[in-house]
């Protein structure tokens, strides 16, 4: 039995799950949405939930230039990146869960509420059936093109 423990084992090993939830959190922060199976969904949900909260609980910190900062807020700052960078060992998704993520999720006040990401049950994979859902951050939007500017109509 399997009481008091949390989680979903999938099949896998220790590492190689934590190695799996690394990489698909960088691919969830880099693409902002991903597909995969429902029940890998459930489970991504907790750990990027948990990283993304180390970066929004900096607040307004998130905002400042780096060298305007004080030893303090600096040491704050380090800490806050070390901890995501436990579960999110890709650089670039890291710079960019702290650089253009985060800020999209903390309001004026500086405050942060969680639920960042969400689950959308999508079909069965034709292969073996297997139910797949799109796991998104919650302020993704699907069609949503850049408008031109003049500069490049006026290139074309």
């Amino acid at each position: 039995m399997r009481h008091q423990k949390s989680g979903r084992r999938l099949g896998r090993s220790a590492t190689h799950r934590k190695a799996m939830w690394s990489n698909m959190v960088a691919s969830l922060i880099t693409h902002e949405r991903i597909e995969t199976t429902e029940a890998k969904a459930k489970e991504l949900r907790r750990i990027a939930e948990r990283t993304m909260t180390w970066a929004t609980s900096l607040g307004t910190l998130l905002a400042k230039d780096p060298d305007d900062r004080s030893a303090d807020e600096a040491a704050k700052y380090v800490h806050h990146v070390r901890m995501a960078r436990r579960v999110l060992k890709d650089k670039s998704a890291l710079d960019r869960l702290f650089t253009e993520v985060a800020p999209r999720f903390v309001d004026d006040d500086g405050k942060y509420d969680g639920g960042y990401t969400r689950i959308i049950k999508t079909r069965r994979r034709k292969g073996d059936g297997a139910l797949l859902a799109f796991v998104e951050l919650n302020d993704y939007e699907i069609g949503v093109v850049q408008e031109e500017t003049p500069e490049k109509a006026e290139e074309e």
